[in-house]
């Protein structure tokens, strides 16, 4: 019996020593992790300052080279220069790589705030809405279009992903906030009188349009991979 209780006893405390141990070692690997992820915040803050670093640099140098290009022209007054500025920027604004400043309204698309016995894909927006608005645009004369500061070019597409959209190969959620340089009268008539417009304000999705003055659409960016990473660096450290 005394062998017995010994060898119980032997067996009771091997197992209690080797769960200690165990927990023991969990802590210590829960403290190396939480290391870890603040030594890898820290590198992406670090990472992410070096970016807008180089892209402040990339914005300097693109404004110097413009500049130094309307200083040759202006200074040897050569017509053919000036007439290849022109040109340029005329390329340049239709390509979507200036700013455009000028009036024109705004308009705010957001989902519906309660789906009740609707199916939840009638009051999310879709790309197919926003298509329709942004082909309306165009076709009374917007000049220039961006979706939540995203400029919208000739080769723009929108692609449904669940409910945000990609547009240029970036994510956004809604709301998505449209904003379009033009005669501010006619484009507010066209998109207040679209019928999509009024289709989906009945199902509840929340579609603000006002008249904008004097604003300005910024170009679209060469350099969205830098821009997409940083994006997501945001996204991850949020």
């Amino acid at each position: 019996m005394v062998k017995t209780r010994r060898a119980l006893m032997f067996i009771v405390f091997l197992l209690l020593g080797m769960l200690i141990s165990l927990q023991f070692r969990g802590i210590i690997n829960n403290q190396e992790n939480n290391i870890s992820v603040r030594e890898m915040a820290l590198r992406l803050e670090a990472e992410e300052a070096e970016g807008r670093k180089l892209l402040e640099e990339l914005n300097s140098l693109e404004t110097e080279w413009s500049q130094l290009l309307n200083n040759i022209g202006s200074r040897q007054q050569d017509p053919e220069i000036m007439e290849l500025i022109r040109q340029r920027d005329y390329e340049y604004f239709r390509a979507g790589l200036t700013n455009v400043k000028g009036d024109g309204i705004v308009i705010t698309m957001q989902d519906a705030q309660t789906a009740g016995d609707m199916n939840i894909k009638d009051y999310i927006i879709h790309d197919a809405d926003i298509t329709g608005i942004l082909n309306e645009l165009r076709s009374n004369g917007a000049e220039a279009i961006s979706i939540n500061g995203e400029r919208i070019l000739g080769t723009s597409k929108l692609v449904c992903a669940g409910p945000t959209i990609f547009l240029n190969k970036s994510r956004y959620p809604p709301p998505y906030v449209i904003k379009a340089i033009g005669d501010p009268d006619t484009l507010y008539d066209a998109i207040d009188q679209l019928p999509n417009v009024a289709v989906m304000r009945l199902y509840g999705i929340r579609i603000d349009i006002r008249k904008e003055y004097d604003m300005i659409i910024e170009k679209y960016r060469l350099y969205e991979s830098v821009s997409e990473w940083l994006s997501n660096l945001e996204v991850a450290t949020e």
